[in-house]
């Protein structure tokens, strides 16, 4: 019983924190030769003034580690675009009332839910090449999101999905 309870609740603390990632590009084109990065001039990232200024902070150094420079002349434009989705509650408690005899039996059933809605941020993130004005690469990522969260929380938040999306970028030459 005891492996039981915490495979339960390892199970639901790892839940929690899952980034589920897609991502799309162009198989022609050669990702070696983008070198370069600006954020997009005129972003509309759908998150307010902080979250965006963290979200652009946290891309800058995970791009900087990746071997890419910002530049005023950049090879790719990145943008940024979010949207918050709220789910109802996926906890719930199952109740049911049953009798029978004699080869009869009714059962009702039901569930209460449990805790309130959840609230997801969908993060699309477009690399463009600047020279050809064409989406090359993107990735959108979804994670659940606290919009009440401490600022060094949100921090956190934006640093762990833009390293779980970028994680792919750039994508591996097919041989």
């Amino acid at each position: 019983m005891k492996h039981i309870t915490l495979f339960f609740f390892l199970a639901l603390f790892i839940s929690c924190g899952v980034t589920n990632t897609v991502y799309d590009y162009d198989e022609q084109q050669d990702f070696s030769i983008y070198k370069t990065y600006a954020f997009y001039p005129e972003m509309s990232s759908g998150l307010n003034d902080l979250d965006q200024k963290r979200l652009l902070i946290v891309t800058e150094s995970v791009m900087q580690n990746k071997g890419f420079t910002k530049s005023e002349t950049p090879d790719i434009y990145m943008n940024f675009k979010t949207v918050i989705n709220k789910t109802p509650s996926r906890n719930s408690i199952g109740v049911g009332v049953g009798s029978g005899s004699s080869g009869v039996s009714i059962g009702v059933g039901g569930s209460i839910p449990i805790g309130g809605p959840e609230t997801f941020l969908e993060l699309t993130i477009d690399f463009v090449d600047v020279k050809k004005d064409e989406l090359v690469w993107q990735a959108i990522a979804e994670r659940r999101f606290h919009p009440n969260a401490a600022p060094d929380v949100r921090t956190n938040f934006f640093q762990k999905i833009i390293e779980k999306t970028l994680a792919k970028y750039p994508p591996k030459k097919k041989k």
